[in-house]
């Protein structure tokens, strides 16, 4: 049914799991688990899906049958190569995105038409999991300002709160799974995230969420901000989000009064058999 194409070169030189690495592994296991058939590399049925589209995927698509083409979601919408999809949509089926505020970045910005870009997320793995909690807080930090980051160990010490803080690219699956069971909470201190694989599993996990969140995207400057957040798919079942860091003891007022369920939302929204269905549906009505 769907043609993969990959490039372990995308993520080659990392010494951790990263997001490619991670998308390509779930989006394999997720199609195993439903029983979707595919192959690697090889035209062999009838969707061809370019996952990673630099340079080398807009290579290989220039060699396919555009009409069932689909591309992305790690696309790059400032590489000069992909201006061609915009100049010519008839190249290609749909631009596959991560988010709403990932498809709002190339329809706002770049004239994409808004029929041309769909929203998928990778399906996240439900493991089991077994609470043992030890401490209070996990601080999950990831670009973000390190003065922020002091205002959160300034709040959890005013609170009389034992923590551990967790860095983006220093650490690794197992050491971040055994923080989460062993953690009451989670302080996300983030910066936007496309999908936020990551925070995911944490979810998945049942770790409930405090979330110092941000409102717009502006890694390319003033010119090209869109609204965005560091939790694009979010309920109130797993945790509470606040913007100003004046509101801090409110939201965590608000934080403790509840019961929070995040796997239930990851389980009907992100799971690899709901990943699954959004996929082929995305497909199916090409």
């Amino acid at each position: 049914m769907i043609n993969l194409f990959l490039d372990s070169a995308y993520w080659a030189g990392a010494t951790r799991m990263n997001g490619p690495q991670k998308l390509a592994n779930n989006l394999i296991d997720s199609l195993d688990q439903e029983c979707i058939p595919f192959s690697i590399n090889e035209e062999k049925y009838e969707y061809n899906f370019i996952v990673q589209y630099d340079y080398r995927g807009y290579l290989k698509h220039s060699r396919m049958d555009l009409e069932n083409t689909f591309i992305g979601p790690q696309i790059w919408f400032f590489d000069q190569h992909v201006n061609d999809l915009k100049e010519n949509p008839h190249y290609y089926n749909k631009i596959i995105v991560p988010s709403q505020w990932t498809k709002d970045l190339p329809v706002q910005k770049f004239g994409y038409p808004e029929n041309k870009i769909a929203v998928w997320p990778v399906g996240i793995e439900l493991k089991k999991w077994e609470k043992d909690i030890k401490y209070d807080c996990l601080v999950y930090f990831k670009r973000r300002d390190e003065r922020e980051l002091e205002q959160v160990i300034s709040f959890l010490k005013k609170n009389d709160m034992t923590y551990n803080i967790v860095r983006y690219g220093n650490y690794d699956q197992k050491e971040l799974e055994k923080l989460c069971d062993q953690s009451a909470f989670c302080f996300l201190l983030n910066g936007t995230e496309s999908q936020g694989i990551a925070v995911q599993e944490m979810m998945a996990r049942d770790l409930p969420m405090l979330v110092w969140d941000v409102t717009e995207w502006t890694d390319q400057g003033r010119e090209w901000a869109v609204p965005a957040t560091s939790v694009p798919y979010w309920s109130d079942q797993c945790g509470v989000r606040f913007f100003d860091p004046l509101d801090i003891d409110y939201a965590f007022d608000q934080f403790c009064s509840r019961i929070y369920k995040s796997r239930k939302f990851v389980e009907k929204e992100l799971s690899f058999k709901a990943s699954v269905k959004k996929l082929m549906r995305i497909f199916n009505a090409s």
